[in-house]
């Protein structure tokens, strides 16, 4: 166990200082990332010397190697915030490494920023839908009930709002929303891993405008279930959004805490 030890506080040093010591891993090594599964010796020393990779592993100061309970060594890396980090996993074959998985520790909560929709964001809940990843939309029915839905037509509208046209304009879910505005919704794109929280406050648009710019923004499937144009369309203001883009070996891309001034 000792030489695992060793081995791994050695390999690491080495790749923290951009020349990770070849002869230490196995020649059918792998990385191991989210979303990643880089196999062989070459590859992995490519991996752990290219931009992203080595940017992360130089800057943290890496703690004491120790075994974990799946027999493999893990040592943990902290940046000068001492927030967050990286753990990294070593699986041996005899005395070469045979696998090293990386895995993010998230860091401090972003500071938020203004509420304005990026167009990524945009983006991605516009199309929804058409891209066969529905939005779902949570809100507290009458008797204080949470409840779930997919909404099909939701859209960004403004910088700072959503829409969505529903059809029944009758239905509880516009009687909920009477009572209790406060409304949560997700977006979540497998693909893509982008990932997206919105909390805001529902409302009813009552000018014909609202209600055409909305009826004509989503998409013709949606629109193919009211032909004769009696739903209503409903506007959300928007008091936070938290997510991000998708993910990478070195964490979320364009990730975004978007809150409303009080």
């Amino acid at each position: 166990m000792a030489d695992k030890l060793e081995i791994t506080r050695s390999f690491m040093d080495s790749v923290s200082a951009g020349a990770p010591k070849a002869d230490l891993l196995a020649d059918n090594a792998v990385f191991r990332a989210l979303n990643f599964n880089i196999p062989g010796k070459a590859a992995v020393l490519e991996r752990l010397t290219g931009e992203n990779t080595s940017k992360v592993y130089k800057g943290v100061t890496w703690g004491a190697p120790a075994a974990d309970k799946f027999d493999g060594i893990q040592i943990k890396g902290t940046p000068a915030s001492g927030v967050g980090g990286v753990i990294v996993t070593m699986l041996f074959e005899g005395d070469k490494i045979a696998a090293v998985q990386q895995q993010n520790i998230p860091g401090a909560p972003r500071a938020p920023s203004e509420m304005k929709l990026t167009p990524t964001i945009k983006n991605f809940v516009t199309q929804a839908l058409h891209d066969k990843h529905p939005m779902v939309v949570a809100y507290t029915d009458e008797n204080g009930q949470p409840v779930l839905s997919y909404r099909g037509s939701t859209q960004a509208y403004s910088d700072d709002q959503l829409a969505m046209w529903v059809r029944n304009a009758g239905g509880s879910f516009l009687k909920a929303i009477q009572k209790n505005p406060n409304v949560a919704l997700m977006y979540r794109n497998e693909d893509s891993k982008a990932t997206y929280q919105f909390q805001g406050r529902a409302k009813v648009a009552t000018d014909a405008a609202t209600r055409e710019k909305v009826y004509q923004t989503m998409t013709q499937v949606e629109r193919d279930h009211d032909y004769a144009r009696t739903g209503v369309a409903l506007i959300i203001d928007l008091d936070m959004v938290q997510g991000q883009a998708g993910l990478s070996p070195t964490g979320p891309i364009e990730p975004v805490r978007l809150v409303r001034a009080k």
